[in-house]
């Protein structure tokens, strides 16, 4: 069966949201919405802050039996090396933490520390040193790059294919980014590419998901992409390629449940 869940978020009620997402984004490097707090997308380590309507009933949880600090929210890191450095980070914008880095025997060994933000809320970041620790390559990839001629209107094009707001902080000059649900980003690049011609044909670049391949079919046209041919319907599978203005082409996949 198909991934029904993509991701969850941590409901936080706090005493001074103002201040809690002043906190969390720039003490802590969250992107913070009126909707969520998340630091790596929605699928790494995403929160809600809600503002309780009494600011004096704010409820950290409390220390399990054996332990000196109750922990709200767990977040896990690949490599030490990693959480050495989000550690230094946190550190160097003024963090408050529950807990520095220590090293727990017991659990691979394990290296953990706690950030305390505004209300008394423990965050927990922690990890093994994996079996991947001597590469230097962390094996996710990060972002996926679309050469395009005119930004502004690719901007504007693929904002509603994914559905996404357009944001004048993703903007850097000749590229803008959309920050992706999953923790990827999808640049959008137009650097030189004022007067490159348009490859005839090319492979596919990356692939998005729909629940309804009918209608992100007929999305697709609406916005402006082309149907490099038909809605392909297998068993487990429906999927239709779709190609922009600049020549890239993306692929459009509906996983069948139950098959």
């Amino acid at each position: 069966m198909p991934k029904q869940i993509s991701s969850s978020l941590t409901v936080l009620s706090v005493s001074d949201v103002a201040r809690s997402r002043a906190y969390y984004r720039d003490v802590l490097g969250f992107d913070v919405t009126d909707w969520w707090a998340q630091r790596d997308g929605l699928s790494g380590l995403a929160l809600k802050l809600h503002q309780s309507p009494d600011p004096a009933r704010i409820y950290p949880n409390p220390p399990e039996p054996g332990s000196e600090l109750g922990i709200d929210v767990s977040a896990y890191v690949d490599t030490w090396a990693a959480l050495d450095s989000l550690y230094e980070e946190f550190k160097s914008k003024g963090a408050v933490f529950a807990m520095e880095p220590t090293i727990f025997a017991d659990g691979g060994p394990w290296k953990e520390f706690v950030v305390e933000d505004p209300d008394g809320y423990h965050l927990a970041f922690g990890g093994v040193d994996g079996s991947r620790a001597h590469c230097s390559i962390d094996p996710h990839i990060q972002s996926v790059f679309l050469w395009v001629r005119d930004l502004n209107r690719a901007v504007e094009r693929y904002s509603q294919l994914l559905g996404l707001e357009v944001r004048k902080q993703d903007r850097y000059g000749h590229l803008h980014v959309f920050r992706l649900d999953n923790g990827s980003e999808l640049m959008l690049d137009s650097n030189g590419m004022e007067d490159v011609l348009i490859a005839k044909k090319g492979p596919v670049l990356f692939k998005l998901s729909t629940y309804d391949i009918d209608q992100a079919a007929k999305e697709a046209q609406e916005i402006g992409f082309d149907i490099v041919y038909g809605i392909q319907r297998l068993p487990q599978v429906s999927f239709f390629n779709i190609r922009d203005e600049d020549g890239n082409t993306i692929m459009i996949c509906q996983e069948h449940t139950g098959v």
